[in-house]
């Protein structure tokens, strides 16, 4: 009975007279099965040793970042050593939560495959290890503080009650006389044990307020390792196949949603009109991962959003009525976003510029930009354009002018709509946000307002009137505009005025005099583009006519 299943059945086979009950015939069919399964138990087992990968948790460091107007591309490498096998699973952590998987790029060797990767977010476990050996070394803490405190308390208690017993049994009583000396005694004592009470009770509560502050701070540090044991993370599966014992350097790149830039600028205009404008990139990321000394390139447009090519939207131009004269506004700084930062990049994200090309821009030096969402303002390149300064006069809104600055080699320089930031002779102006013009319009740079070269506008009372006939009301109205250059030079000006468009049938708006100016009869715009000489004044004049129904009352006019 105490030889081995094989050697029972070899036994058997040498004793041929031995007599072979039922029980004996039944042992034997349990102990071929026994045999069956142990062969096939280490048949699975070599077979699972020899199928099974070495996995290995990295994180490896960030080596290139391409940032888009919405979204980057992050580039990552590291080495991969393969098993006997030819294989070997790789866990990066680290990655940030919002990645498309699909969008994932690797460079592999000759021979080597990807066999299966897998995108998932959890937390860290060496980082949960971590905190919870910190957050047990602090609870200790925490609980000698608080026995400590207790101690300090119980003998602070004990002071009071001395204290207070002291205070009880200050006065002398009783018949018997009391020397002098001894009466000073007597005070002595109580006054020196009263201070000296006094000094341990204030060192106590000094002690214990310590206490309640180092407590404080320990609580603190326990709910940061809290918050920093529950941080999730990205983290990629990536599965390789290859020759055995293969060594390879892999590059991967993702994208990641939460970090954008944008295009902003610092523009010094001199008095000849030169414009030196140095480019910056605003740019912030969400991530998590710090990118430290990692060369950027910043693009214009967006990433790919599959590796398929998208289907081409067929194009259609719409004629609409336009109230601008240029292809492009200014926008005040009241109405632009902060220069020190804007919205949550995952709800304000700066809408693309739409531009027709796709440059790219690659910093000269390092930078660090962090990833908690610290906006950064990274220095680019020095652009400079050739312009001509000229004002422009809006007499129905301002007496003074508005100086600006304009140049048409900007096609050639990138330029990218953004804020710019305009100083002049070395004054900050104020800032605006720029929208290009259409190709082959000018480029204008406001400069603010110049108080030396003014205007008015005012209505001549004499020359308008009022008149009805028969079912319709006519009235004429006549403006004279003046406008004055008190400069010692000669200005370049456009002034701008309008005359009122209808929006009625029943109404009837007719010109009678443009002074020589251009008018718009779709817009009802009207401009004049003058040369002032120095210390010059000229006076516009214009007037239009408006016929309406007489019961009916004009507003607008």
């Amino acid at each position: 009975r105490r030889i081995w299943p094989m050697g029972w059945l070899w036994n058997l086979t040498r004793h041929r007279n031995l007599r072979i009950t039922k029980r004996t015939r039944m042992n034997m069919s349990l102990r071929k099965t026994a045999i069956v399964w142990c062969v096939i138990s280490i048949s699975f087992a070599c077979l699972g040793q020899a199928g099974k990968t070495e996995k290995e948790v990295v994180n490896w460091p960030i080596s290139a970042v391409t940032v888009y107007e919405s979204g980057a591309k992050v580039e990552r490498s590291g080495a991969v050593r393969l098993s006997a096998q030819g294989l070997k699973t790789i866990v990066v952590r680290g990655l940030a939560e919002e990645i498309d998987p699909a969008m994932l790029q690797l460079n592999l060797n000759e021979g080597w495959s990807l066999v299966s990767h897998v995108f998932r977010v959890s937390t860290n476990q060496a980082r949960e290890q971590e905190a919870g050996k910190e957050q047990a070394l602090i609870d200790t803490e925490i609980k000698q503080n608080r026995q400590t405190h207790a101690l300090r308390d119980a003998l602070m208690v004990t002071y009071d009650e001395e204290l207070a017993m002291i205070r009880a049994n200050r006065s002398v009583s009783g018949g018997e006389l009391l020397l002098v000396e001894d009466l000073k005694e007597h005070a002595d004592f109580w006054r020196e044990r009263v201070m000296e009470l006094q000094y341990k009770m204030l060192e106590l509560r000094m002690e214990m307020d310590a206490l309640d502050e180092e407590l404080t701070a320990l609580k603190r540090e326990h709910a940061d390792w809290d918050a920093l044991r529950s941080q999730r993370e990205g983290q990629f599966t990536l599965r390789f196949a290859g020759p055995a014992n293969g060594v390879s350097q892999i590059r991967m790149s993702y994208v990641v949603s939460r970090a954008f830039w944008r295009s902003v600028y610092d523009a010094e205009v001199d008095q000849s009109g030169a414009i030196s404008m140095r480019r910056y990139a605003l740019v912030e990321q969400n991530t998590g991962s710090d990118w430290k000394g990692v060369p950027l390139t910043f693009l214009v447009g967006n990433p790919l959003e599959s590796i398929a090519p998208p289907v081409p939207v067929q194009k259609r131009l719409t004629l609409v009525r336009s109230f601008e004269k240029d292809a492009y506004t200014w926008e005040s700084s009241d109405e632009m976003d902060d220069f020190e930062g804007f919205e949550d990049s995952a709800e304000g994200a700066p809408v693309p510029s739409g531009a027709l090309e796709r440059y790219s821009f690659i910093p000269a030096n390092s930078v660090d930009i962090s990833g908690d969402g610290t906006r950064e303002r990274v220095y680019i390149e020095d652009i400079q354009l050739k312009g001509d300064l000229s004002h422009l006069l809006l007499p129905a809104y301002s007496d003074e002018s508005y100086q600006l600055v304009n140049s048409g080699e900007w096609p050639t320089s990138n330029l990218l709509p953004g804020p710019v930031q305009v100083l002049t002779d070395g004054v900050y102006r104020g800032s605006y946000r720029m929208k290009l013009p259409a190709p082959g319009d000018t480029l204008q740079i406001p400069l603010g307002q110049d108080s030396r070269v003014r205007s008015t506008r005012q209505r001549l009372l004499d020359q308008c009137a009022s008149s009805v006939l028969g079912g319709n009301r006519k009235t004429t109205q006549t403006f004279e505009i003046r406008v004055e250059n008190q400069h010692n030079r000669s200005v370049e000006l456009r002034v701008e005025d309008a005359i009122p468009i209808s929006n009625s049938s029943d109404i009837q708006v007719e010109p009678l005099s443009l002074g020589g100016g251009d008018w718009n009869e779709n817009t009802g715009a009207l401009s004049w583009d003058l040369t002032l000489g120095p210390n010059e004044t000229r006076s516009l004049m214009f007037g239009f006519e408006v016929t309406y129904p007489r019961k009916k009352a004009l507003q607008g006019l």
